[in-house]
């Protein structure tokens, strides 16, 4: 038999080469994915809030999940459809009655200030109860605060901002006792970062909303006359679900006349003000900034920073940051609901399980879905969760590669 020549011998070696890596690839390298029909897959692509409509628009994205006006801003503008909201994702029950928004508080200004600290909850539970009891009053409030005077411009014309507002309104339900969720995030990053058990409750001061509810049932009574601190507040301006704040401030004369304290802006002519007084019998009892910021992550790395002292955020950013050492704490829930999940109006789906099946077909033909939310919010645990729960695998846009954080 003859013997096979140098250049055989290599393309043997190589070829073997390839098969080697080829076997690494598909058995050894934890979290690469080939979707097939029993292991399919979705593209998770991380986007700005507004972007997200252009980008469904321009058909660069499937689908986006996000919260609202957004959703509504789309549905109305013929950009896409809403076919799910947070109480349609599994696991079955699992966002029905879930803190989406908290009000946060720096351990530090809890301390030094209680009772700044408990006014604050006490009037975020008072404008929460506003804000249900007049919904067309939160409506105009929050459409100014958000759109501000003018006409929302879209690619099919220009939207009425109360008319997206009243869509909008229709899917949230505002609260101050809902429970912080348990997320397959957090829970994730604290089992490979940390030796603290997770825990959403732990991360909650309830003493703070209780002290405030009796400032605002009238049993305590917060004492004037001390030193005025300044508060700095972070928050989202583009998002309805914090219209409790937006009612807060803009109606403050409801709320000083009912509970004799009040947050007052000190431009009431200003559409969307950052410079407001905490007064209590008329008196300023102290200074709070709103800060506006463009995600949740980013604002409570601020108040890690000491460069906020609290914020009204998403509870799954609060909770990240909380677990991972951020010296703060969860005081109160503002609302359940309030977000959506979007797909283009051709898409065949009506529903979630439509869109289950949709996905599903679309990755055993090689091209998987790609849905945008945003990175490390609850919206994104939203997406892990329910995909999780369907056996749909999560790769970030872009790779091959399974990002698996539940």
């Amino acid at each position: 038999m003859q013997r096979p020549g140098n250049g055989t011998l290599v393309f043997i070696l190589a070829g073997l080469l390839v098969l080697s890596i080829v076997f690494i690839l598909l058995f050894a390298v934890p979290g690469l994915v080939y979707p097939t029909d029993d292991n399919p897959s979705i593209s998770l692509l991380y986007a700005s809030a507004g972007s997200m409509p252009q980008l469904l628009n321009t058909n660069q994205i499937d689908a986006f999940l996000i919260w609202e006006p957004v959703v509504s801003n789309a549905q109305l503008s013929g950009i896409g459809k809403r076919i799910a909201v947070p109480a349609d994702l599994p696991p079955p029950g699992k966002w029905n009655n879930s803190a989406i928004n908290v009000l946060v508080l720096r351990n530090r200004v809890i301390s030094q200030e209680p009772d700044s600290s408990a006014l604050l909850s006490a009037l975020t539970t008072a404008a929460i109860n506003r804000t249900s009891e007049d919904p067309a009053l939160a409506e105009n409030i929050t459409a100014t605060w958000v759109f501000g005077n003018n006409p929302i411009l879209t690619p099919v014309g220009s939207l009425n901002p109360i008319t997206v507002e009243e869509q909008s309104f229709a899917n949230m339900a505002f609260t101050a006792r809902a429970v912080p969720p348990e997320s397959g995030i957090v829970q994730s990053v604290m089992a490979t970062t940390t030796d603290t058990a997770y825990n959403p409750l732990s991360m909650m001061n309830v003493s703070v909303a209780r002290r405030g509810e009796q400032f605002l049932n009238g049993s305590l009574v917060p004492h004037t006359g001390g030193s005025v601190p300044t508060i700095n507040i972070g928050y989202i301006p583009s998002t309805d679900n914090y219209a409790p704040l937006y009612v807060m401030v803009k109606d403050s004369t409801y709320f000083c006349n009912r509970y004799n304290f009040c947050l007052v802006a000190d431009n009431p002519q200003a559409s969307r003000p950052t410079s407001c007084t905490l007064l209590v019998q008329g008196e300023p009892f102290a200074k709070v900034n709103l800060i506006p910021g463009q995600s949740g992550g980013g604002i409570m790395t601020t108040i890690g920073q000491n460069a906020l002292d609290g914020a009204f955020v998403g509870s799954v950013p609060a909770e990240l940051q909380i677990g991972l050492g951020n010296p703060s704490s969860i005081i109160q829930s503002i609302n359940t609901g309030g977000s959506g999940l979007v797909v283009g109006n051709k898409a065949p789906c009506r529903d979630w399980p439509g869109f289950v099946r949709w996905a599903k077909t679309r990755s055993a033909a090689g091209k998987p879905l790609v849905i945008a939310t945003v990175q490390s919010s609850i919206q994104e645990d939203m997406v892990r969760e329910a995909c999780t729960y369907e056996n749909i695998t999560v790769t970030l846009y872009g790779t091959n590669f399974e990002t698996d954080f539940t």
